[in-house]
């Protein structure tokens, strides 16, 4: 790709995906919303002034790895622990209802094939916990039973989801699946994501030591991007999506992070802190483009606009919402918290785009299916915080 398509293209990714972010959410509305909505106006799909390429795809997936990051330095095993038993019920149900059912209703009603169908069950087990807190924060719920288990049940998602992408991811390279390679795979992931963390932490404890030697400017940035590279390149190498090394990366510097050996390293906060703080605007610079990409490469042209596949794609949808929200069934005995839970694990958002973006570049999932399976996800991150906003807003 040519610098001056490649600059202008990144301009108007930018652009767009600011413009439409900022205008979503100030209408109430999650803003990789409004970020996919960017991708397919200036898309082949509308406009056709960026259409997808290699180049802008490795600067898409290096958002994506960098938002993996940004995950992974809020996800805490404390918090897993204090919610307890509920949250785990609620993310197991909230995993395999939607794997199941989807997965069969896509194989019936799309007439695909049987693993692209479990690839849109996959798709779709996941559940965007940063757009549903982001409303309960808005109410001061964050610290309620209800804000407790979901965030206990958000930690459990992104550790499950990513294994199942990682399984799905194997199958797709080698073309087969075995119970020992399987075996083997999980063993390698569990290996990757238990050391991974406590090894960026010695290496974090190392670089801090180093710092005081540093003259050059950029130290901090410089250490995060070095990091967050080798482990995607680990995890890679493990056999994984590289995606999950960011993830790993995130865990470890995490302010949450908790080990046997705290009693003996103390927990650097100060310096993870600024190590974070110097990650972000990489984060929020490189995510959108992520996002904006999906919609980039989303081709409207093949949507059924019939009105038989306008009803598959709204009955797939309601399948999508129903399938999360019956998992605050098991989050207490009462219907408000209920109400609550179940709400706030409809919306997919930027986790269900990573998993359909991922079976799209590895040939899973095709142009038709993709686009499906990419306005299942949006209008499940509409419909989820509106609920969600009602529950929090009225007694059931």
């Amino acid at each position: 790709m040519a610098i001056d398509n490649f600059v202008m293209s990144l301009f108007l990714i930018l652009v767009a995906g600011r413009i439409l972010g900022e205008l979503i959410d100030r209408i109430g509305f999650p803003i990789v919303v409004g970020e996919v909505i960017a991708g397919i106006l200036i898309g082949p799909s509308l406009l056709n002034w960026v259409t997808p390429n290699s180049t802008l795809a490795v600067i898409a997936e290096l958002g994506v790895i960098l938002l993996l990051f940004d995950i992974g330095c809020e996800t805490s095993i404390k918090k897993l622990a204090y919610s307890g038993s509920k949250a785990v019920k609620v993310a197991a149900l909230g995993i395999l209802t939607p794997f199941i059912v989807i997965g069969l209703a896509s194989f019936y009603w799309l007439s695909i094939p049987p693993f692209t169908a479990l690839f849109f069950g996959c798709a779709l087990s996941a559940t965007s916990i940063s757009i549903s807190m982001c409303v309960l924060a808005l109410n001061n719920q964050t610290q309620t039973t209800a804000g407790q288990i979901i965030l206990g049940a958000a930690v459990i998602d992104d550790i499950v989801g990513v294994i199942l992408l990682s399984v799905l991811f194997n199958f797709a390279s080698s073309g087969e699946l075995d119970i020992s390679s399987t075996l083997i795979l999980f063993i390698m992931i569990a290996c990757f994501i238990i050391l991974s963390p406590p090894l960026v932490r010695v290496i974090i404890y190392l670089t801090r030591g180093l710092h005081i030697k540093a003259h050059v400017p950029g130290y901090d940035i410089f250490v995060v991007m070095s990091i967050i590279c080798l482990f995607a390149w680990l995890a890679h190498w493990f056999g994984t999506p590289a995606i999950l090394g960011g993830f790993a990366v995130g865990m470890g510097l995490s302010r949450q992070f908790t080990s046997p050996f705290n009693k003996y390293l103390k927990n650097p906060f100060a310096y993870t802190l600024k190590l974070e703080k110097a990650a972000k605007p990489l984060v929020q610079l490189l995510s959108p483009v992520f996002f904006v990409y999906v919609g980039i490469s989303i081709d409207l042209s093949q949507l059924d606009m019939s009105y038989t596949g306008l009803l598959i794609l709204a009955w797939l949808t309601v399948i999508a919402v129903a399938s999360k929200f019956i998992v605050g069934l098991l989050a207490s005995s009462n219907w408000q918290e209920r109400f609550i839970v179940g709400s706030a694990m409809v919306p997919r958002g930027e986790v269900g785009l990573v998993f359909a973006e991922m079976g799209r570049q590895l040939g899973v999932i095709e142009a038709k299916e993709f686009a499906i399976l990419v306005m299942i996800i949006a209008l499940t991150t509409l419909i989820g915080p509106l609920i969600l906003k009602y529950a929090l807003r009225n007694k059931i």
